[in-house]
């Protein structure tokens, strides 16, 4: 775990210890998401000001979850504009499914990637 999104300030008799970075944007599949981050408690979803929404985290199986790991692998990368989350999405695995239902695989992929067949179908994800 690093520092991301730790900050800190001791003074006379004052001293502050806090979580949390952003308020970031981040796109998958057509969709912004507006979220905070800290290495030490992970993402949450946000308004404009930061402050947590009603439903803070988005559902189990919500493309951002996926998008948001990968950025955290790439590096946290952002936009000149300093909000905006810049990430390439994973190379896919492509896979072989024979007659007897095994599976080969044709072409490694990277990590987070979806599996496709040869025809380009998607098959299933690597989170699932």
């Amino acid at each position: 775990m690093s520092d991301f999104g730790h900050f800190h300030a001791i003074g006379a008799g004052l001293c502050v210890d806090g979580w949390g970075a952003g308020p970031f944007w981040i796109e998958a599949k057509g969709k912004k998401f507006r979220f905070c981050d800290s290495d030490r408690f992970g993402p949450f979803l946000c308004n404009r000001h930061g402050d947590p929404l009603t439903n803070e985290l988005p559902p189990e199986r919500s493309p951002f979850w996926t998008a948001h790991r990968v950025w955290v692998k790439q590096g946290r990368r952002l936009a000149d504009d300093g909000k905006s989350c810049v990430y390439d999405w994973p190379k896919p695995t492509i896979i072989r499914i024979t007659a007897g239902r095994q599976i080969i695989v044709v072409e490694h992929g990277d990590e987070c990637g979806w599996f496709l067949d040869e025809a380009g179908r998607r098959w299933r994800s690597m989170e699932a």
